[in-house]
């Protein structure tokens, strides 16, 4: 009878705590131009649409810029946490970001995106070219 009443409360337990942990699946966005001027700051407006509701915490998420150089053979990365989501689009989080191209030269070839941990948020990547 205890043992029953234990499982019972167990089970229980993870019935109601389960949908709390459980993300569906996570796309987003980021908005800009295509072609942007050198040693400028651009802004991104970026928002993330969750199938279920759960809180969006400060850190979560991050935006990333990388850009391939001309003529250096490298790529430079630029990445910030998102700390504060701004506003909602509908009912999705928003927030604007800037993105410094001061020391990106032109005929760059660029990305930016959104990333939760180390996983790229699918849907969010703009190009763009630094003029």
């Amino acid at each position: 009878m205890r043992r029953t009443a234990i499982a019972t409360g167990i089970l229980a337990a993870l019935v109601l705590t389960a949908p709390v942990g459980a993300v569906g699946p996570i796309s987003g966005d980021t908005d800009i131009p295509e072609l942007q001027p050198a040693g400028t700051t651009m802004l991104v407006d970026a928002f993330i649409e969750v199938a279920d509701v759960i809180p969006v915490v400060p850190y979560e998420y991050a935006i990333q810029n990388e850009c391939s150089l001309p003529n250096r053979g490298g790529r430079t990365i630029q990445h910030d946490d998102i700390v504060y989501w701004t506003d909602e689009v509908g009912e999705f989080p928003h927030t604007v970001m800037p993105i410094y191209l001061q020391s990106i030269p032109a005929r760059s070839k660029c990305k930016v995106f959104l990333m939760r941990g180390n996983t790229q948020v699918k849907g969010s990547v703009s190009t763009y070219d630094v003029d």
